[in-house]
């Protein structure tokens, strides 16, 4: 689609090249052309996006208004061409939240589809809240309370096996608070000893509900793979703390 805006563009540009002939020989000519590309080419995403959504422009007309705008020649009023675009922006608002309900609703169907075949799998068992976890190593060290801190290996990804995060590409394990993960995250460490390592499928209200996130869509049900290597003891996060970074703190106390 981008293509065909383009291609629409091409005889207005080599009109104007035709016309105005710059050969771009200065700083002040290459400053100006910079600009105007870097405006022609931001118009032209807005366009080739709203065009996606279905409100459709006219290329010709947008660079003819373009082009009265910088000789202030404008055919209409300030008052009219505000008026006009507020209106398209709020159709344009209206369609994205509608799309944002009807990939919510998708998402959440495709969870409850995976999850319902995950069950099918004799080793899987389900809580009362909802949970799925399977035991893939069975570890026999201490177990974590609601307030510990854990040390953990993980991966996370989508039902359509999409990793959103995965700790072992770094080969480098995470500290994590329980208090501030995800409610079907910390349910589930909860379940684990020290030396085990559980695969958890975790529907979207024990997981991120309804909020988007950068990696991952509202809605989702996500999957994790977790390898619990360590139950921290009480002072014991004090004395590993002098040796970790600003990151690594912050990632200890934010929720994932």
């Amino acid at each position: 689609m981008q293509k065909v805006i383009l291609k629409s563009l091409i005889p207005i540009f080599c009109l104007s090249s035709c016309v105005f002939g710059a050969q771009l020989s200065t700083t002040e000519e290459k400053e100006s052309y910079a600009i105007g590309a870097s405006t022609g080419s931001y118009i032209s995403n807005q366009l080739h996006n709203q065009m996606q959504m279905g409100v459709k422009s006219d290329v010709n007309i947008v660079i003819e208004g373009l082009i009265d705008a910088l000789k202030k020649q404008t055919k209409m009023k300030d008052e009219d061409i505000i008026s006009l675009l507020n209106e398209r922006a709020d159709r344009l608002n209206k369609i994205t939240e509608e799309n944002k309900k009807i990939q919510l609703a998708n998402n959440k169907k495709i969870g409850k589809e995976f999850m319902a075949k995950n069950a099918k799998n004799k080793n899987v068992k389900t809580t009362k809240s909802g949970l799925q976890y399977e035991m893939l190593v069975l570890g026999g060290g201490d177990k974590p309370k609601p307030e510990s801190i854990v040390e953990v290996h993980y991966k996370g990804y989508l039902p359509n096996g999409e990793v959103f995060e995965n700790t072992y590409d770094n080969k480098t394990s995470m500290h994590l608070s329980l208090i501030n993960v995800i409610e079907g995250f910390k349910e589930g460490l909860l379940l684990m000893n020290a030396g085990s390592k559980y695969k958890f499928v975790i529907p979207s209200e024990l997981a991120y509900a309804d909020e988007e996130l950068e990696t991952i869509p509202a809605g989702s049900t996500v999957v994790f793979e977790v390898e619990l290597l360590k139950v921290l003891k009480p002072g014991e996060y004090s004395k590993i703390v002098k040796d970790m970074s600003e990151q690594e703190i912050k990632n200890i106390h934010q929720t994932k």
